[in-house]
């Protein structure tokens, strides 16, 4: 092997790679263009343009920078690649009661206003892609269960007798082995602090002990805000949608 030989192997072996993993991927999503709806697939026409609630771009960056992206995705992987569109609750709701089954892969659009795609390097823990309406679940099934055994209607309980969401989260942040023994996630308890009680103490106060009380700092009501509102529930044109059982418009 000369020198000039190895050293053009050394630069293909290089380059190579990087075109493949970097300069394709970028000149291709530089140029992604909005999808649209299609009347006869969707019953519809307009751009598709999803919104999301909460705090996306601050709760994301600490999200990224607090290391939860190493132990959570947020993909629905294809199906040839495993079998989310099969987990409960993961890649969508199989019935909601307003949308219908809403499984379906993982689009480019469900990162919408992050700085970076967490699709996640592990899953140590739960996929969070779908977390904000698995939380909406778990909170009306809890929900049902108080009012069932105070006797009411889930409608008549009153805001400090239902299931509060967002302590839930505070908890899990603050001690994760609080509602799960076997959890691996670390303590984010940097996020909290201890402060007085000043009359009836503050609302989603995670504990109290005499004249102190713990509450949330504002990288956790931030984080707390995005991972509420991660949700995989849009409903996208019919050409996205990877779902099992998709339909088109005529066909509903």
């Amino acid at each position: 092997m000369t020198v000039k030989t190895f050293f053009i192997g050394l630069a293909a072996s290089f380059a190579l790679p990087w075109l493949v993993m970097v300069a394709v991927p970028y000149a291709t999503m530089r140029n992604v263009e909005i999808p649209q709806f299609d009347e006869v697939d969707d019953g519809k026409t307009g751009s598709y343009a999803p919104v999301k609630a909460g705090r996306t771009g601050n709760g994301s960056a600490i999200y990224g920078a607090e290391g939860c992206a190493q132990c959570h995705s947020q993909l629905s992987r294809p199906t040839y690649a495993g079998n989310d569109l099969g987990r409960p609750n993961l890649a969508g709701i199989q019935k909601d009661p307003n949308l219908g089954d809403t499984r379906r892969e993982s689009l480019l659009w469900d990162y919408t206003g992050e700085e970076f795609a967490w699709i996640g390097e592990t899953r140590i823990g739960p996929d969070l892609g779908n977390y904000g309406r698995r939380m909406e679940i778990q909170a009306a099934e809890e929900n049902t269960k108080i009012a069932t055994a105070l006797g009411v209607k889930v409608e008549e309980l009153k805001a400090e007798q239902k299931y509060n969401t967002e302590k839930a989260v505070f908890a899990h942040l603050y001690n994760p082995r609080s509602d799960n023994d076997d959890s691996v996630c670390p303590s984010n308890q940097h996020m909290f602090k201890v402060v007085p009680v000043y009359g009836q103490g503050y609302e989603n106060a995670l504990a109290s002990s005499g004249d102190e009380q713990i509450i949330a700092k504002p990288k956790a009501l931030a984080l707390t805000s995005y991972l509420l509102n991660l949700k995989r529930d849009s409903e996208v044109p019919y050409a996205l949608n990877f779902a099992r059982a998709k339909k088109k418009a005529s066909a509903k």
